[in-house]
């Protein structure tokens, strides 16, 4: 990812949310590293993402998680936001979560401020000391609402449906 330039024409909100997002690639790897047992592994292909974004909604659950479709001009991925918006991160996250998201990922959530005037869909990610935009796409599911597109049967493989016991 290259860091942006955004912020030459807009101005950070006064709103900001703890979050990490993945590329395509990094979510099929990590849900292949963590087990993962649907699919082809192949980021290319968007069931594979989608069988990576549940298993590990499904891991850091419970706890306030909304997930998202979301990109910028080099890759798209999944993102990932935790917590209570426009708080520290000790206020913000439950310490059972942190520490879910934490053996998840491997490391502290990154901050994403909303940008202004973007009808909150563009928000800035500030990872290692640097700016990258990150623009939400579409919203998938949440601890309050249920996924936007469940598996369905079809979506596993057959010689994978014995590992749901048909």
């Amino acid at each position: 990812m290259q860091p942006t330039t955004i912020l030459r024409d807009h101005y950070l909100a006064d709103y900001y949310q703890w979050g990490y997002f993945l590329s395509e690639q990094q979510i099929v790897d990590l849900y292949k590293a963590c087990g993962g047992r649907f699919g082809t592994f192949n980021p290319n292909v968007l069931d594979d993402v989608f069988h990576a974004r549940r298993s590990i909604f499904h891991y850091l659950m419970p706890g306030p998680i909304r997930v998202w479709i979301a990109g910028n001009d080099d890759e798209d991925g999944i993102l990932f936001f935790i917590g209570k918006p426009n708080r520290p991160f000790g206020e913000s996250v439950d310490p059972e979560l942190a520490k879910r998201c934490y053996a998840m990922f491997g490391r502290p959530p990154s901050p994403f401020t909303l940008v202004e005037d973007t009808g909150g869909e563009t928000y800035v990610m500030k990872v290692k000391g640097k700016l990258y935009r990150v623009d939400l796409v579409e919203f998938m599911q949440s601890n309050t609402k249920g996924d936007r597109y469940p598996v369905m049967l079809a979506d596993i493989l057959p010689e994978q449906r014995h590992l749901l016991g048909l």
